[in-house]
């Protein structure tokens, strides 16, 4: 079997998801996805991944990812985590063992060794549709209230302004977990540097409304993407202790790892990290420093399925704890849903509701169950999701398709 050609597949509508669609002479393909900066990545994938592969044997997936950013292909060491050239290797990688698996008539966690379990917890990160479509951009407002539209699930409104009937919501759901970010909007003025009072105030009536609406019956994950310097991290994160809250994500700037093991020490919550950072590399050194307790990483970021596998050893060998992260798109997300069935150290899927009830479903032909705050294993062979025709047929979607004749 050998690669034939390699097409990336970009919406203006959902301007940060790119896909990547492998295609060879059998007449197999695979499907990957990444996020965030599409032109470039785009870019990169016909500039230097489909050189290198068409013509190769897609099977050989280790070979690839290995020669994708230290050899062949790119011969320097020293991409960081979520470059440009990391996103689109992490995209072709999900896309390689999605073609793996289905030449093999295997699902994705059959050729990870199969199911460790029947089904995985979800939590609820409390996001909105819309939230992250577009290239710079963060957010849109929405409904302010459960009650004006609940099948809007504008969860990120609500964890400002009505964080306690969000929590009902969810537990509703059947779901016992959520994440919010009650912190950031108060770390841009400074650039993360202090927080006063007033606002501290502010951030932590949204996490007493939770515990006053629902009292301990669901778990509230910090996210604090990153935003602060090491004093204000400690100053909020002390304060939010208080609240018995489940973990402190991405607190610091990751790459800091003194200042992370120093922060792990002073808190009581356990750490989570790192959707920005989380290469098997860094992992290595976060643990070797007793940095973190949930390893929190993107596949869309970090070397998509491969990178994952070598994660999961250093979560074996160390005794810790893998919560693959998405806010991003439906084909990452059923990957790492592929991940956390496939290995004992998984705990929790990150889920957005209002992604799997809203846009997912315009972009792919098969989403997860989703059942009682649970994910369930997808059927089929390969991920078991392919794009819809109505995103591929779209006047807003750009197709591009390197071949053997544009070499």
């Amino acid at each position: 079997m050998k690669i034939t050609s390699i097409e990336t597949i970009h919406n203006k509508e959902y301007s940060n998801l790119i896909w990547v669609k492998i295609h060879t002479d059998e007449g197999l393909t695979g499907l990957g996805e990444t996020f965030r900066n599409p032109e470039a990545i785009i870019s990169y994938i016909h500039e230097t991944c489909a050189p290198y592969l068409i013509g190769r044997n897609p099977l050989r997936i280790n070979e690839h990812a290995d020669n994708l950013i230290n050899w062949t292909a790119n011969r320097y060491i020293g991409y960081p985590t979520r470059s440009v050239e990391y996103r689109g290797n992490s995209a072709v990688d999900i896309a390689l063992w999605d073609l793996k698996a289905k030449a093999s008539n295997l699902s994705v966690v059959d050729m990870l060794g199969g199911l460790s379990r029947d089904s995985i917890p979800i939590y609820n990160t409390c996001a909105a549709d819309g939230y992250n479509w577009k290239a710079n951009s963060l957010s849109r407002s929405g409904s302010k209230s459960i009650k004006d539209n609940k099948k809007s699930y504008d969860d990120l409104e609500l964890q400002a302004l009505n964080p306690g009937e969000l929590a009902q919501s969810l537990l509703d759901d059947g779901i016992s977990a959520m994440k919010i970010w009650p912190f950031d909007e108060f770390a841009f003025p400074t650039k993360g540097q202090t927080i006063t009072l007033e606002n501290l105030k502010k951030g932590l009536d949204r996490v007493e409304k939770i515990r006053k609406a629902v009292g301990s019956k669901i778990d509230i994950m910090l996210e604090y993407h990153s935003l602060w310097q090491l004093a204000p991290a400690l100053k909020i994160a002390r304060q939010v202790d208080n609240f018995d809250v489940f973990w402190h994500e991405d607190p610091i700037n990751m790459a800091y790892l003194k200042d992370l093991a120093e922060f792990r020490d002073k808190t009581l919550a356990p750490i989570a990290g790192s959707e920005a950072l989380g290469t098997s590399l860094w992992y290595r050194d976060a643990l070797a420093l007793n940095a973190i307790d949930y390893m929190h990483y993107d596949l869309g970021w970090i070397g998509g399925i491969t990178e994952a596998i070598k994660i999961s050893g250093l979560a074996h060998a160390n005794n810790r704890m893998m919560c693959p992260h998405d806010c991003t798109g439906p084909v990452v997300w059923i990957a790492n849903l592929h991940i956390s069935l496939a290995f004992p150290t998984s705990m929790i899927l990150e889920s957005v509701r209002a992604y799997y009830n809203g846009f997912y479903k315009n972009l792919v032909t098969h989403l997860p169950k989703i059942e009682n705050g649970f994910a369930f294993p997808m059927d089929g062979i390969g991920l078991g999701v392919e794009l819809n025709d109505t995103l591929l047929n779209s006047k807003d979607t750009f197709i591009k398709k390197t071949t053997i004749k544009d070499l």
